[in-house]
């Protein structure tokens, strides 16, 4: 059986605390709206279509964020990504209704941050930056869970 690798953007957008996630219907997991870049098109543009395809409305990106490596098992597959992750804006969106969601398979809620773990954010790295950037550690991220030890650092050190 082939490997699978994923190239992916993803978008961070919190308000009051608390972070917009995404779940996919039937899985234990949630994971930041976006999705796959697709061949020749950027990462910026590809945030801005998949919010635009799976929210229906519009976002900016204010800002790079960093990268995230990972991977895991699915099916006896091994599965790579590298997710690329910006902060996003949306003026349409407010944290006191979740989304409505414009693909059946998927749906969208306000999580708070310290609910990371118990609603297996992935990747799991992130969940360590996304509490350091709302602790105003705002540096570039990289972190990876390709090695056999968790890797992780700010690119400013």
């Amino acid at each position: 059986m082939a490997n699978s690798f994923h190239h992916l953007s993803r978008g961070v957008l919190i308000r009051n605390g608390k972070l917009l996630v995404a779940h996919a219907i039937g899985q234990n997991n949630t994971f930041l709206p976006g999705g796959h870049i697709e061949f020749g098109e950027s990462a910026k543009v590809t945030l801005i279509r998949e919010w635009k395809e799976e929210l229906g409305i519009d976002c900016t990106i204010t800002k790079f964020l960093g990268v995230v490596e990972h991977k895991w098992m699915a099916k006896g597959i091994l599965q790579c990504e590298v997710d690329q992750l910006f902060e996003v804006n949306c003026d349409a969106l407010q944290d006191d209704q979740n989304p409505k969601s414009q693909e059946d398979h998927i749906e969208f809620f306000w999580l708070d941050v310290e609910k990371l773990d118990e609603n297996n954010l992935q990747p799991f790295p992130l969940r360590k930056l996304l509490k350091n950037y709302m602790n105003g550690i705002t540096d570039t991220w990289w972190a990876s869970s390709l090695n056999d030890e968790f890797d992780d650092c700010n690119i400013n050190d």
